[in-house]
């Protein structure tokens, strides 16, 4: 079953700590993507998701172009954030899905618990799908502010998929 991410009804909410202090949330504007899934056999399945760099809102449009600065996503050579299913298993109706995440010019392999949010019909079959999971920036290149204390190096991510059947 092919399923198209749905960008209206889909979206990307990141937390990092801010001065040691408390937590700071921002978004990304533009999810997009294609899954495969059949839920009776999840293992056969993929899942490719695209976030543009641009889409990032911290509500402050200054430090929307330090995000994507060198200093960050690099966002002129990296305009886009991915993600590259390689393995998916199943958890009841909830997923564990593993894969490269691409992120400002580096990679990483990650496995990301996905819960099962629910099931309907707006025109057309639809089915929901939820993670929250943190990486280190670090690993991808991201330091500013790190050993200053200034910006916490683990960045926690809540994405949420709504997907439709393309007609």
């Amino acid at each position: 079953h092919d399923w198209a991410v749905d960008p209206g009804h889909s979206g990307c909410v990141f937390r990092i700590k801010h001065a040691n202090a408390s937590w700071f949330l921002g978004t990304f504007d533009s999810v997009k993507g294609k899954v495969t899934l059949d839920p009776s056999a999840p293992e056969k399945g993929s899942v490719e998701l695209i976030i543009a760099t641009e889409s990032v809102d911290s509500n402050d449009k200054q430090r929307d172009g330090h995000l994507m600065s060198p200093d960050f996503f690099n966002g002129k050579e990296n305009p886009d954030i991915t993600f590259q299913s390689t393995k998916i298993q199943a958890n009841g109706k909830d997923l564990e899905v593993t894969g490269k995440l691409s992120m400002a010019g580096k990679n990483k392999t990650i496995t990301i618990p996905v819960a099962f949010v629910g099931e309907g019909e707006f025109r057309g079959a639809r089915r929901g799908y939820m993670t929250t999971f943190a990486v280190k920036r670090s690993d991808f290149g991201m330091t500013y502010g790190v050993k200053q204390n200034v910006l916490g190096d683990d960045v926690h991510l809540t994405v949420s998929l709504e997907l439709v059947q393309p007609k």
